[in-house]
Order: C-alpha cells, then sequence, then structure tokens
C-alpha cells in the first residue's frame, strides 16, 4: 500500500501521463466506433464478404475482437510507461527515493504495480466499452453469450502486463526515454521481424514462434473472418496466421515477462542510479 501511494502520487498528477491517457482511451473510442460501418462488400472466397465488420461486435465474438484490436496498441501502454520511467532518471528521483529510505527493490515493484494498474484499468475500458456496444450490435443473445469468452480479456491482460515489463527492462537499461522509445519501435517493428525471417530460412521454421515480440502479440489471435480463412488457405499469408496453441503462448509470455522482470532488478540492483 505504501508503494501505491507513492507511485499514484507521482503518476496520476503527471501531464504527460493525462494526455497520452486521453489520446489512447480517445482514439480507441473513436476507431471502435468507426470500424462497425466500414463497408467491404468485393468478395473473394465462395462468394462471401471479406469482411462483416458488424459480425465482430456481437456477443460472444466481441471479446475476442476488443482483445486483438486493444492488443495492436500495447505499443502505445509501453511507450507511457517508458515516459513515466524515464521521466525518474530525468529528475534523479530514484536516487531521491533511495536515499529517502526505499530498497532498490521496493522501487521496481513500485513500477510493476504500476504496470499492473495500466493494464487493469485499459481492460476494465475495454470490458465496460465491450458490454455498451455488444448489447447495441447484438440481438437474441443470452447470458452466457454475453460472457462465454470474457476470459480473453484476461488474455489480454497479462499480454499488456508482459509488453509492459518488456519497455521497463528497456528503461532501466538505457535510462533515456528517447532513446529507449527508439530502442522500443526498431525492435519491435523492424529488428525482430527481420530476425525471425532470417532465423525462419537458415536455421529452423517454427523457432521464429518463439520470439518474444512474437509470442507476446500472438496472445490475441485474429478474429474469425471469411478474410481469417482466406489468410490460411493462402500459402503467402500463412505466416500471417500460424502461431502456438494459445496456451503454449501464455506460458511464454508469463515466462517472457518473469525473465524481464528479472533483468531490470539485476540491472537497477549493480547499476548506480
Amino acid at each position: 500500500m505504501k508503494l501505491l501511494k507513492i507511485e499514484s502520487i507521482k503518476v496520476l498528477p503527471y501531464r504527460v501521463f493525462q494526455i497520452l491517457g486521453i489520446l489512447y482511451v480517445g482514439s480507441f473510442l473513436i476507431s471502435i466506433i468507426i470500424i462497425p460501418n466500414i463497408k467491404l462488400e468485393a468478395s473473394m472466397v465462395d462468394n462471401q464478404d471479406i469482411l462483416n465488420f458488424k459480425s465482430l461486435y456481437i456477443f460472444p465474438e466481441i471479446w475476442k475482437t476488443w482483445a486483438y484490436l486493444a492488443a495492436k496498441s500495447n505499443i502505445f501502454l509501453a511507450i507511457i510507461l517508458l515516459f513515466l520511467v524515464g521521466n525518474e532518471y530525468s529528475f534523479n528521483m530514484f536516487r531521491q527515493q533511495v536515499v529517502n529510505g526505499l530498497s532498490r527493490s521496493e522501487l521496481l515493484n513500485g513500477k510493476l504495480l504500476v504496470i499492473i494498474g495500466i493494464a487493469l484499468a485499459n481492460t476494465i475500458i475495454i470490458f465496460i466499452f465491450g458490454l455498451i456496444f455488444g448489447f447495441i450490435y447484438s440481438s437474441g443473445y443470452s447470458f452466457s453469450d454475453v460472457f462465454s469468452n470474457l476470459w480473453m480479456l484476461g488474455i489480454y491482460f497479462i499480454q499488456a502486463v508482459a509488453h509492459m515489463l518488456f519497455a521497463l527492462m528497456l528503461a532501466v537499461w538505457l535510462r533515456n526515454k528517447t532513446l529507449a522509445i527508439v530502442v522500443l519501435i526498431i525492435y519491435q517493428v523492424i529488428l525482430e521481424p527481420i530476425i525471425r525471417l532470417v532465423v525462419k530460412k537458415y536455421v529452423w521454421t517454427k523457432l521464429g514462434l518463439f520470439f518474444p515480440m512474437r509470442v507476446i502479440t500472438r496472445l490475441t489471435p485474429l478474429p474469425d473472418l471469411t478474410l481469417t480463412e482466406f489468410f490460411k488457405t493462402n500459402s503467402d499469408f500463412q505466416d500471417f496466421t500460424v502461431s502456438l496453441p494459445i496456451w503454449a503462448n501464455l506460458l511464454l509470455a508469463v515466462g517472457y515477462g518473469t525473465i524481464f522482470y528479472l533483468i531490470s532488478r539485476q540491472i537497477l540492483r549493480k547499476r548506480n542510479l
């Protein structure tokens, strides 16, 4: 409770955190309002529409859909965390807190509480909006339909935590928010995909499934669409949908998150603040 109080005093009044949080929630809300109104009438599979977006907003499919959509914004949550941690390094707040009596482990656990809080708040927002839009677009649903796929939000929560733990490791290692953000984006968007392609071609095809960002991002799979079946049957796009089972990805994601935390702890323990 002491750590939670300390972190809330630092984080909640932070103007950058407030602005980024509002932008994140606002952009997510705008996107989920626009998506069901998109019309794509071209057909490629058995004369069916490729995308029927409104069908993704009915119970119980909506929880898979929204977990998938929210996962695409996890890099934004990671950037928010990098701002928070980088700001503490910039103003020597870590050092001051140690002088005031906190241990290095408590410093790191405080950031872990921030990560859990951000992931939990985002999961609750998705749940509330999911209920609202699900009731708007669904008809003839039962109580079991409303909650049958709700477990996907739990998967998303773990995914968001693992993603931000990776960002925490970068923040503690690099101690500069701008550099950490650049490294995060380059690694996730460019470097790891290139390494996976090289490994897939020259080492072992399935080894690419075990890279950290691949594991974490594939926790929430592509929703069931006619388009999904098109990808699965088209050899040029098979890598887009091929993945490990969710339970295997979940275990690996928890393992990676634990490793990221332990590395952060080791760096923080041995390096001067």
